[in-house]
């Protein structure tokens, strides 16, 4: 069966490793699990930032304004929901 996940090699500081050792003892969990979770939790918020972009340059490009984004929102949901 071929493996679904491959292996990483990282250097990291000393001191940051003393705190992942910590934190994985504390939270009774392995390193892999915690660079795991911090790299999805990374990817997760690179991809909101980055959508968040795309549509602060499509809305200014429309002339709208941040202040402008929740009332429109909120009128699209409950056309949706109603």
């Amino acid at each position: 069966m071929a493996r679904k996940s491959s292996i990483l090699s990282i250097a990291l500081p000393s001191d940051l490793v003393r705190e992942l050792d910590s934190a994985a003892k504390r939270e009774m969990r392995s390193r892999s699990e915690l660079v795991r979770e911090a790299v999805r939790q990374y990817v997760l918020v690179a991809k909101w930032r980055s959508l968040r972009q795309k549509a602060a340059l499509k809305a200014a490009k429309q002339g709208l304004r941040e202040e402008d984004i929740e009332p429109l929102v909120d009128e699209r949901r409950k056309g949706i929901i109603q």
